[in-house]
């Protein structure tokens, strides 16, 4: 009888190149099991690139890696989120209010941030509506209003201090960081590239080995996909090969990863046109007959949240292959249908 490797725990902090340190902040009751902080020095003083959701065991987390490097708030001057996500801004309020540190990120997600998390109540309305007009019955959008609770109480708004775009630098010094404008995941995502060491900061833009979520989840006639493809295109680019993820741990192979993430869309969109091939059909329509997550779970054995997830997942395809003209909408009422 084989005996199961037992794996010991990650360390709380972990040194990376040159004086980075990687902070694991804990996700509690979530599968990723935590996230990524990452503390940079610079010629400022400490710069921290997200922070994790705003719970009591993720603030004393980040307290206490700071201690360990002897270190505390106070030396950490600037708090830079790759994008709005609870789990990557939601204890920036805290943070701010306990020691007066300075909040940087995109425009386009504090936009985000002032017209949808202002009143969570009303966003999940407008989205359930959404998803309602492209097919998902009643029982999966009731049945998943559960996580927006609970995403309420792990996050307070935060103004930025500064917006930043495509090509600003973060943390001036010896690991002077360029923004990079990565729109996909969210609208104003970013990464951060040190191109003295080639290492990229890639949030939740390149993940390793899951695949970055990439959903439709609002009435809005915008290429999602098409946009995350060609911001995996831009970043493909870059003279980088160490990847910092939000989420997993470190790796080397950007352009690898790119050209796999960019093959498992082109996949996607394979999977999506053969479901359309014989009649037209809503988004839950061609979600329920896709295989989903890396063990192919049918879509009927997800939990409702996360049949939501598909559900704008494969609406983000399905825009997509309208706008290049591969496919077109048929009907608008009572649901959304698109045919070849």
């Amino acid at each position: 009888m084989s005996v199961p490797e037992v794996r010991p725990p990650k360390p709380l902090v972990s040194a990376l190149e040159d004086g980075l340190h990687q902070i694991r902040l804990p996700m509690k009751g979530n599968p990723l099991g935590h996230i990524n902080a990452y503390l940079i020095p610079s010629d400022e003083g400490y710069v921290l690139i997200d922070c994790g959701w705003d719970t009591p065991d993720v603030f004393e987390a980040l307290v206490e890696a700071l201690a360990q490097l002897k270190l505390t708030l106070d030396d950490v001057k600037l708090l830079v989120v790759t994008h709005f996500h609870h789990d990557h801004y939601g204890l920036a309020g805290k943070l701010i209010a306990q020691n007066g540190m300075q909040l940087w990120m995109h425009p386009l997600d504090w936009k985000v941030v002032q017209y949808r998390l202002v009143d969570l109540a009303a966003d999940d309305r407008e989205s359930d509506a959404w998803l309602a007009r492209n097919g998902v019955d009643a029982g999966t959008l009731n049945a998943g209003d559960d996580f927006m609770q609970e995403a309420s109480r792990r996050f307070s708004i935060a103004a930025p201090d500064r917006t930043i775009e495509d090509g600003a630098i973060v943390a001036p010094g010896p690991h002077a960081l360029e923004t990079v404008w990565t729109p996909g995941h969210s609208p104003g995502h970013l990464c951060f590239f040190d191109r003295a060491r080639g290492v990229m900061l890639t949030g939740d833009h390149v993940l390793e080995p899951i695949t970055p979520h990439v959903g439709a989840w609002y009435p809005r006639r915008h290429d999602i996909l098409g946009d995350y493809l060609a911001s995996l295109e831009k970043v493909g680019n870059l003279p980088a090969q160490r990847v910092l993820p939000a989420h997993g741990e470190p790796f080397d192979g950007l352009q690898r990863r790119v050209a796999e993430l960019i093959g498992h869309h082109h996949a996607r969109t394979k999977l999506i046109l053969e479901a359309l091939e014989f009649a037209p059909a809503n988004a839950a329509e061609v979600a329920e007959r896709l295989p989903w997550t890396r063990r192919r779970t049918p879509y009927f054995e997800m939990n409702p949240h996360h049949r939501q997830f598909a559900v704008a997942e494969t609406l983000a395809h399905l825009q997509h292959l309208a706008t290049i003209g591969t496919v077109h909408v048929v009907a608008e009422e009572p649901t959304i249908r698109y045919a070849m």
